[in-house]
């Protein structure tokens, strides 16, 4: 009977923190804008180099485990990245050599989308700051509580400069 009693309570808990977030939710605005900047001690030719060879970015990327090339659409370079949660195709919508490139999450079905625009502005001879400004949505409630509670807005762009910077300090 106690155990009974016990699993009660913890479906009522359960219930309780589920409609919480849920709450909580759909109180954070579906569209958001965040910039992290980091100064990475390679070349601004080097940067870019690592930045647009997609093919090349599983051997220093966390998490990234391939990248499959998907066909052009409307002449921007297209490729899908796999993680062990899902596949996202992507296109490089703008590429301004060595300087800005934009990146769009190409598939308008998942419940997040947006675009990461990457500045890269030479800091002497051999360092970069690299900026990247993330302009995206989030749809349903949960995803909006677990993305900006959980994983946070920033922290995708924080992981990948931070494998940039390892990348130029200690080579692939």
């Amino acid at each position: 009977m106690r155990v009974l009693k016990f699993l009660g309570w913890l479906s009522v808990v359960i219930v309780l923190v589920f409609f919480v977030a849920l709450y909580m939710g759909s109180k954070v605005p579906v569209a958001h804008t965040v910039s992290v900047s980091d100064t990475i001690p390679a070349s601004q030719a080097k940067v870019w180099g690592w930045i647009t060879d997609v093919q090349g970015q599983p051997g220093w990327r966390t998490g990234l485990k391939a990248v499959s090339p998907l066909p052009p659409e409307n002449g921007a370079t297209c490729w899908a990245e796999v993680t062990s949660g899902m596949t996202m195709p992507l296109c490089a919508d703008v590429r301004d050599a060595q300087t800005r490139q934009v990146v769009r999450i190409a598939d308008p079905k998942l419940p997040f989308g947006g675009t990461w625009t990457y500045v890269l502005e030479p800091v002497g001879e051999n360092s970069t700051k690299v900026t990247i400004t993330e302009n995206g949505t989030t749809g349903p409630a949960m995803w909006r509580f677990v993305d900006h509670y959980i994983l946070h807005e920033d922290g995708e762009i924080k992981q990948y400069l931070g494998d940039l910077k390892h990348l130029a300090e200690h080579g692939a």
